[in-house]
């Protein structure tokens, strides 16, 4: 019998052990919820269709329209609008640095002083200061505040820093026909197998030029877009109309020399654009260098 009391005993004492084991490390092993996932947890971020960015510089809104996002009716930079949503959304959620209201001003998250960023006025941070790569952030319904990495992401309400500045993106190997048209002279370059030709005298173009300007053609972005209550007005006659076709596309493009730039229009969507005359150089020179 005696032995049968001390074998219960210590089952008893077991399980008390084991309870207090439980209730004592197990919380810390499991992490908790962190505030800020709590937050956008139920936002899809890839289904946002509008971004509204406010500070006491003014406001702007990245519009997504027929899946195409767009900033006061013209084609926004992905890329840049990627990289904020990202960095907003970020893999590893951050501490919290403050719980009460007491260090907004020394954050600059107060209201007035802060940048907001709304996502279909559904949810909004406020953006305060910069530290280098963190930033100081909250959602506008909460006092919690956040160090935020946030280290490459345009806050600016000028619509001009949101343009998509792109004019030309493909891949240059796959171009296959190049056309040069200047004032009383065309020159149109077929490509066949790996040599570049003239179509009319069947004469080889030099190699290495043709890849220069493919090279700057493939990946050409301007300056800025033109705008015509800001920027000079450039000469009515064309320095060169430049056209390429890849992959089954072609794209033209039309050039107006300037003091030290080019004014560029693309002929697909007559958007107009100002590139640099050091970005162009091997396109606007390429008819006279690539068969001399």
């Amino acid at each position: 019998m005696q032995n049968k009391t001390i074998t219960i005993l210590v089952i008893i004492l077991a399980i008390l052990a084991a309870v207090w084991g439980i209730t004592t490390y197990f919380p810390k092993l499991t992490p908790e919820t962190s505030p800020y996932a709590k937050k956008v947890k139920s936002y899809d971020k890839t289904a946002v269709q509008s971004i509204i960015i406010k500070n006491s510089s003014g406001s702007l809104e990245l519009k997504k329209e027929d899946n195409t996002w767009k900033v006061n009716g013209k084609k926004a930079d992905v890329s840049k609008i990627n990289n904020l949503v990202n960095e907003l959304f970020p893999s590893i959620f951050p501490e919290i640095i403050a719980q009460t209201d007491k260090r907004h001003k020394e954050f600059e998250l107060t209201k007035d002083t802060a940048t907001s960023i709304a996502f279909d006025n559904k949810l909004t941070w406020l953006i305060g200061k910069n530290t280098g790569a963190s930033i100081y952030a909250r959602f506008d319904d909460d006092n919690n505040v956040y160090l935020l990495k946030f280290g490459t992401s345009s806050l600016s309400t000028q619509a001009s820093d949101w343009f998509d500045k792109t004019i030309l993106n493909f891949d240059q190997t796959k171009a296959s026909k190049l056309t040069f048209k200047e004032t009383g002279n065309t020159t149109v370059l077929i490509k066949k197998d790996d040599k570049w030709m003239d179509e009319i005298n069947n004469k080889e173009a030099k190699k290495d030029k043709v890849n220069s300007i493919l090279s700057q053609a493939s990946t050409l972005s301007a300056q800025s877009l033109y705008d015509p209550k800001k920027d000079i007005a450039y000469p009515n006659t064309l320095t060169l109309t430049f056209s390429v076709e890849y992959e089954g596309k072609s794209e033209t493009l039309e050039f107006s020399k300037g003091g030290s730039d080019y004014f560029v229009k693309r002929l697909s969507d007559g958007e107009k654009f100002i590139v640099s005359e050091y970005s162009v150089s091997s396109i606007v020179t390429g008819s006279k260098e690539v068969l001399n």
